[in-house]
């Protein structure tokens, strides 16, 4: 019999790693997402310094995602973001990788991908047009 999604996540997130990253094209209904690109916008909407945008948008970032922390009944602490591409945007300067790194080690990052993926990166949006990103040395699963 196949393992379901919820056993596969508990089997992958009681195993021993630094990270514990979770990407997923679907919603996992019993999670409480954080939509980044809504939050993070109206969080630097009135940003009109350019020069320090990227710096607002970090510290702002940060504020949503600790406010986005959840204790759930299953996965333990977590953390579940979509919309994410504003992260992408070469104003705010952020670097993805580093996010993923930061974000996973003491919580559980449930990460809605709307891009593609391969076993060691991910594409936002395609792979033929979008931007790549290396997750080679980030333990995750995909779901």
């Amino acid at each position: 019999m196949e393992p379901t999604v919820a056993e596969k996540i508990k089997s992958y997130i009681s195993a021993i790693s630094r990270n514990r990253i979770v990407f997923h094209q679907t919603i996992i209904s019993d999670l409480e997402y954080v939509d980044l690109g809504k939050e993070l916008s109206k969080a630097i909407f009135n940003q009109m310094n350019q020069t320090k945008l990227s710096m607002r948008a970090l510290v702002e970032l940060e504020k949503i995602l600790e406010k986005g922390v959840k204790n759930h009944y299953k996965y333990g602490t977590c953390l579940a973001i979509c919309n994410l591409g504003i992260l992408f945007e070469p104003e705010l300067k952020l670097d993805f990788s580093g996010f993923l790194d930061k974000y996973s080690k003491n919580n559980v990052l449930f990460v809605k991908w709307e891009g593609e993926a391969d076993s060691d990166h991910l594409y936002f949006l395609t792979i033929q047009n979008g931007i790549k990103i290396s997750i080679k040395n980030i333990s995750h699963i995909k779901i």
